[in-house]
């Protein structure tokens, strides 16, 4: 079966933002509206994770065959939608019988395992192909900035422009670094990416920086749900020390349902964090407001909710 919609936030993630049908409200800040959607229709695009035909042999260009890394995301997925659901238990059962101080969510084999699919998650987004395709951007702006210096000037461009680079096994050939394309390349370059992340699970740098940090999980108990979005991954910074997530005194913020959400701390920081570290905490109101607000301000298009009324719960 050829897959048309392609999702990179998995529908069996934004049905814990959903109804029992479900729908949800989506707010899209592109077209400034508010509208209710089934799970298919948000958070997709069509063809997402193909390759451009110009990538592939003459064989692969049948849509039945290039969509190879559409199938892999998928068994990815199922076990991940597995893997949320014996968290979401786990937080049930916590939730029920007041456990918050007394069970832990995750061992840390678990939690290694966990931040595996959370680094799935964070470069699969289209936020990230945006910037990978801006990075792309910006070299063909330095491909027509080197042309025209080449047409004014005989000599040899890379040692006037660029005379502090020595040759070397592992640096980029000049020439080749102007013949970059942006849509095509940018495509290939973000599903390379999706991939080898995927291939290397809780092994990849973005997992191990994840599986560091110290996890709470929060349990909303308020009338105010959570949100997600079509960036569901998102990032508080402490004071000014940047958004990378290692930086010091990060908090990497992922909802997992409109009642349940893992947030990460930065382990140096937050080291006073790490007796309760796979535990869970009752949140109070002012954080829910806070980490919707999140979700509002850092997705790249849609933020998603299983009610109506954002302006409101952020106010």
């Amino acid at each position: 079966m050829i897959v048309q919609k392609q999702h990179f936030v998995p529908q069996c993630y934004l049905k814990n933002f959903a109804n029992k049908d479900k729908k949800l409200f989506v707010l899209d800040k592109i077209e400034a509206s508010i509208y209710p959607s089934h799970i298919k229709n948000v958070a997709q695009e069509r063809y997402f994770n193909d390759f451009p035909d110009s990538f592939l042999t003459e064989e692969l260009r049948d849509k039945r065959k290039s969509q190879i890394l559409e199938h892999s995301f998928s068994k990815a997925e199922l076990r991940f939608g597995k893997f949320l659901k014996q968290i979401i238990d786990c937080l049930e059962e916590i939730e029920k019988n007041n456990l918050f101080d007394s069970l832990g969510v995750l061992d840390e084999e678990a939690k290694k395992n966990f931040s595996g699919f959370l680094a799935f998650q964070l470069v699969r987004t289209t936020r990230m192909r945006r910037q990978i395709v801006e990075t792309f951007q910006s070299l063909d702006e330095l491909k027509r900035k080197t042309e025209q210096a080449l047409l004014n000037n005989n000599g040899n461009i890379q040692e006037d422009i660029f005379p502090f680079l020595e040759d070397s096994i592992n640096s980029i050939n000049f020439d080749d670094l102007i013949k970059v394309g942006i849509e095509e390349d940018s495509k290939i370059h973000h599903l390379s990416y999706i991939s080898n992340t995927l291939d290397q699970g809780y092994d990849s740098e973005i997992s191990k920086i994840l599986s560091n940090h110290v996890w709470l999980f929060g349990v909303n108990s308020t009338s105010i749900p959570l949100w997600t979005s079509d960036n569901p991954i998102v990032i508080k910074q402490h004071d000014n020390f940047g958004t990378d997530l290692a930086s010091h005194g990060v908090q990497v913020i992922y909802p997992i349902s409109y009642k349940y959400i893992l947030i990460m701390f930065e382990s140096c920081f937050w080291h006073e964090l790490k007796t309760y570290d796979g535990m869970s905490v009752s949140l109070s109101e002012k954080y829910v407001k806070e980490y919707n607000k999140l979700q509002m301000m850092q997705c790249y298009r849609q933020t998603y909710s299983i009610k109506e009324d954002f302006k409101l719960l952020i106010s």
